[in-house]
């Protein structure tokens, strides 16, 4: 599963997922600003990225659409540890996947099996469930 699908900016809370330039990102804050003389209401808001730790800001017109990743969470299980990849075996469909060892996620061990998502075509390992 991969891309995006629209939804309104002013409906977007924090927490959420949205689309930054081309960047899928959590969104950490947002301000409405009320219409005035001149303008319709403002949404402002800052969000972090996913994959790269990287900090976005956007500010557009509250009635405007945003582009919504479609994020799918799965679980997987760890076949080897190859430097800063990790090999795992996802358990559903049972194909493999190279995914960046992640720097946050403590645990990960050969036969460990984790959760990660996926979100425009790219992978993140986000827990480990167990042994």
């Amino acid at each position: 599963m991969a891309g995006t699908k629209p939804g309104d900016l002013g409906q977007v809370k924090v927490g959420q997922y949205v689309v930054i330039d081309g960047i899928a990102c959590r969104v950490m804050d947002t301000a409405h600003s009320k219409p005035g003389k001149h303008g319709g209401a403002k949404v402002r808001m800052v969000a972090v990225g996913i994959f790269e730790p990287v900090k976005k800001e956007y500010v557009g017109p509250a009635g405007s659409r945003i582009d919504i990743p479609l994020i799918d969470k799965r679980k997987g299980q760890v076949l080897a540890l190859m430097g800063d990849q990790v090999q795992i075996m996802d358990m559903e469909s049972f194909e493999t996947l190279e995914i960046p060892m992640p720097e946050d996620v403590e645990g990960i061990e050969s036969g460990a099996e984790v959760e990660y998502f996926e979100a425009m075509d790219r992978y993140k390992i986000t827990r480990v469930i167990g042994k």
